[in-house]
């Protein structure tokens, strides 16, 4: 997979408050901003140009006995809202879809308590999630407006190799921002139930096993609700190699109104042939049924799929996606290039391929900055498409700076 080399601004549940040597600070307030153009463009539609700068401001309470709160608003602007085309919030204007509209909301807003020993731990409110590579739940921490969620969250750690999770999940808030009004990109509600427990004692790898019940429902109904359970493993081995092996079955559940049952595969193999110089040879496969594709709706899936966005939403034939990646770091810049294949499930029909460059470089301690390309070509009859555009070929390009202040 390739390396992200993204930050995540947002999360400090886990961050120390230190005002200096002797006395925590009651309150931390915390500020991030980020100015961001990415240009997209589909075939067949216009381009777009998205100028945006999104910021973060965060207050983090002092911990006492045990509780602490966090609060944190998040707003995103552009320099001319005109140049692009943000899903939801408007009916589709013939430009190219940047997922980044102009928004102003409550971005986190929560309590938790942990115990003396930090073996069991409660965090209720709006808050972040991310669990392992975030494929099926995630904060989407790559678009300028997050993704949160209304939840409950227990999580037990009794010892070093073991954690579990609980969330009960009442509500998602998207990444289409506060001016969602099209039927289908605005919020989640429901009754979601989220499972993940990860075992680190083994020899060879660390074991993580999972239950996602999605309960989701919006304006365009029930269709995204579903049941997945699946397990993980993840090691190293001779050579300084590391793997990954994944499997996961899902079929619909509560009041989605499609009968499927499809499975869901992730492997892949990482190695340094040269010393600084990772490669990754990965195979992602999302199966399908009834003409209805292994869904992840609340993934961080950017990250996934070829970062020109073509398959955020599985093709009804599924997906098969053949990956090879390699990262380095010259001169203190982070370098990563992958290039993907895609097909159906059944390998019948080519979906296309593409190839994604990324570069990164920390500045200070504080601001960093990042470039990305994406290069999709589609080939003839492909099934791809973005926020229900069919696309044969699709370029984006993004140059961003990031601050904490």
């Amino acid at each position: 997979m390739l390396p992200a080399f993204i930050g995540q601004a947002g999360d400090y549940s886990g961050k120390a408050l230190v005002l200096n040597d002797k006395e925590p600070s009651l309150v931390e307030i915390s500020l991030n901003t980020r100015l961001r153009y990415e240009y997209g463009e589909l075939n067949g539609l216009d381009v777009s140009h998205a100028w945006t700068v999104r910021n973060r401001l965060g207050l983090l309470s002092r911990k006492t006995a045990g509780f602490q709160a966090y609060a944190e608003y998040e707003g995103n602007v552009a320099a001319d809202r005109d140049q692009y085309f943000a899903p939801g919030t408007e009916p589709a204007t013939g430009q190219t879809p940047i997922a980044d509209a102009e928004s102003h909301e409550l971005n986190q807003a929560w309590v938790s308590y942990t115990t003396m020993d930090d073996v069991w731990g409660l965090k209720v409110g709006r808050q972040a999630i991310n669990l392992d590579g975030q494929r099926f739940i995630g904060t989407v921490g790559w678009r300028q407006n997050m993704q949160t969620y209304d939840a409950a969250t227990l999580t037990w750690n009794p010892n070093s190799d073991l954690s579990v999770l609980y969330s009960y999940v009442s509500g998602v808030e998207r990444i289409f921002g506060s001016e969602t009004v099209i039927p289908g990109f605005d919020d989640f509600e429901g009754s979601s139930h989220l499972f993940n427990a990860k075992y680190k004692g083994l020899p060879f790898g660390i074991l993580t096993g999972y239950v996602y019940s999605l309960d989701l429902h919006n304006g365009a109904g029930d269709a995204n609700s579903s049941d997945t359970f699946g397990f993980s493993l993840a090691g190293e081995f001779i050579g300084e190699s590391a793997y990954y092996l994944e499997y996961a079955y899902q079929t619909n559940a509560y009041s989605n109104p499609n009968d499927y049952a499809a499975n869901y595969v992730h492997t892949s193999l990482a190695k340094s042939f040269l010393p600084g110089v990772k490669t990754t040879v990965g195979y992602e496969y999302l199966g399908s049924d009834n003409r209805i594709g292994f869904a992840t709706p609340l993934g961080t899936l950017h990250k996934f799929n070829g970062f020109a966005d073509q398959f955020l939403t599985t093709p009804a034939s599924g997906l098969s996606d053949a990956y090879l990646s390699v990262s380095t770091k010259l001169a203190e810049i982070n370098f990563a290039a992958a290039y993907h294949y895609f097909w159906d499930d059944g390998f019948d029909v080519s979906l296309g391929q593409e190839i994604d460059l990324i570069a990164s470089k920390a500045l200070t301690d504080e601001i960093s900055i990042l470039a990305k390309a994406a290069f999709y070509d589609g080939m003839a009859g492909t099934a791809a498409g973005t926020a229900g555009f069919p696309a044969l070929d699709a370029t984006r390009f993004i140059l961003e700076m990031n601050i904490n202040y």
